[in-house]
């Protein structure tokens, strides 16, 4: 909770609070100071001006030491006001400060506050889809804000990570105040799994206005929408229906080679598929695709799969897929550049291997 925030809710109570403590103060100086030379041995008034402000904040605490005390008729009324005053102001300040909490509770829940999250991933709409993108994006540590228009959803996203690398946010995602909660302009990667293929157009066009650099990937159940959405510059268009039926497909005659594909398409377990970058520095720059295969098997690293040969085309946004060449099952002697993309197929304690001695991090 910001203190900010926390403050505001707070800072009548405690406006009142130093304003009695003061008076409070004023009035036992006022009513129970003696000179030195009038007291006796029963004197438990102040002999200064702290001793008031003691005397105030033992009282206001309901501690009372007894140590001072009013004595005068004047003394003892002001005190009697001050005792009532305190108990009806923890109660009040017990209940503020409650409030506050809650009320702090549930704005970073439903993300009112927005995020400060950034080079990360903006996951709009809630459906089975998205459940399982961003059980994925979790398990490989990418920090990610989820906006959902349906206040149920909240718990169920929530329960899935911890607040360092998982925040939500709710509100109609075709709103640009809402996407700007989400720090849409500053996001890596926004992904758009709705389950309206027309909203997902708008929201996707939305995204795009807002952070016209970000990498866009949108999921549609209509085919003849991956046209318009590619030439609205998203950098990947997804339908899921049709990898679902080609799955469904493969398993009614060649149930093994579905079975390999579900594992492989999923970091939670088993063999993953992975992808690096290769830069400068890396030792697998300038590396024949046989000697890296050498190599990785000297260490007990991932089977390397596939090549993404770098050939960036005109008038092609630089993150486009388009500039990437793919090459399954590379040739041994096949080059290994610098801005290429590997793919490897293995476990994670094969992948780390690989991970620990390139200098890259996983992705693009």
């Amino acid at each position: 909770m910001g203190l900010s925030f926390f403050f505001k809710k707070i800072w009548k109570m405690i406006a009142v609070f130093i304003v009695i403590f003061v008076v409070s103060s004023i009035l036992f100086y006022v009513f129970e100071y003696e000179e030195e030379e009038e007291r006796d041995d029963s004197y438990a008034g102040p002999d200064t001006f702290l001793d008031s402000f003691w005397y105030s904040i033992v009282s206001l605490s309901t501690v009372g030491y007894g140590d001072r005390f009013p004595v005068t008729t004047g003394g003892k009324i002001a005190a009697f006001t001050l005792i009532v005053f305190a108990f009806t102001f923890l109660g009040a300040m017990i209940g503020q400060v409650t409030d506050a909490f809650h009320e702090s509770r549930t704005r970073r829940e439903l993300g009112m506050d927005g995020t400060k999250f950034r080079d990360h991933l903006v996951l709009i709409g809630w459906s089975g889809v998205s459940h399982i993108t961003l059980e994925e994006l979790l398990t490989a540590k990418k920090r990610v804000v989820v906006i959902t228009d349906n206040k149920e959803d909240i718990p169920k996203i929530r329960d899935m990570g911890n607040r360092k690398y998982l925040q939500t946010v709710f509100g109609d995602y075709k709103a640009k105040n809402i996407l700007e909660r989400a720090n849409i302009r500053e996001a890596k990667t926004i992904i758009v799994t709705l389950e309206d293929d027309a909203e997902s157009l708008i929201v996707a066009l939305t995204a795009k206005q807002l952070n016209p650099v970000a990498r866009i990937i949108v999921t549609v159940k209509q085919e003849k929408l991956k046209e318009t959405l590619y030439s609205a510059g998203m950098t990947y268009v997804s339908s899921p229906s049709d990898l679902t039926g080609r799955m469904v497909a493969s398993a009614a005659f060649e149930p093994e080679v579905s079975i390999f594909v579900e594992d492989i398409t999923s970091a939670t377990s088993g063999y993953d598929l992975q992808q690096y970058t290769i830069s400068g520095g890396s030792f697998a720059n300038g590396m024949k695709a046989g000697d890296f295969q050498k190599k990785m098997r000297s260490i007990g690293g991932p089977l390397l799969v596939a090549i993404g040969k770098y050939a960036p085309k005109k008038k092609m946004k630089k993150e486009s897929p388009k500039n990437w060449k793919l090459r399954s099952n590379p040739p041994p002697d096949e080059k290994i550049r610098e801005k290429d993309i590997i793919v490897v197929l293995g476990n994670d304690k094969e992948n780390e291997k690989l991970m620990g001695i390139l200098g890259s991090k996983q992705g693009r």
